[in-house]
């Protein structure tokens, strides 16, 4: 399951948004990858440890509003796993 995460600040390394999130997800975390770091764009994505949707739903819910680096964070779950929907077919 994945998530994204929008209003990354331009003021946090890729490292910083990293180790925020890992420490913020614990043992849910399965990878951080962060995306234009440094820059207005900059996003990262989550891979979380769950197979079942509504754990991404209910992560996205707690993450949302949460602040780095003084920014409200925007978090959204991905509406469909690749995996889950090459899985049903």
């Amino acid at each position: 399951m994945h998530l994204t995460v929008w209003n990354v600040p331009e003021s946090c390394s890729e490292q910083e948004v990293r180790v925020f999130f890992e420490r913020e997800l614990g043992h849910l975390a399965k990878g951080v990858t962060v995306y234009d770091a440094g820059t207005p764009n900059a996003h990262a994505d989550l891979e979380l440890k769950a197979d079942v949707p509504y754990v991404a739903e209910a992560v996205a819910r707690e993450l949302q509003g949460r602040r780095l680096a003084g920014v409200a964070l925007r978090v959204s779950a991905a509406p469909f796993d690749d995996e889950a929907s090459q899985q049903q077919r």
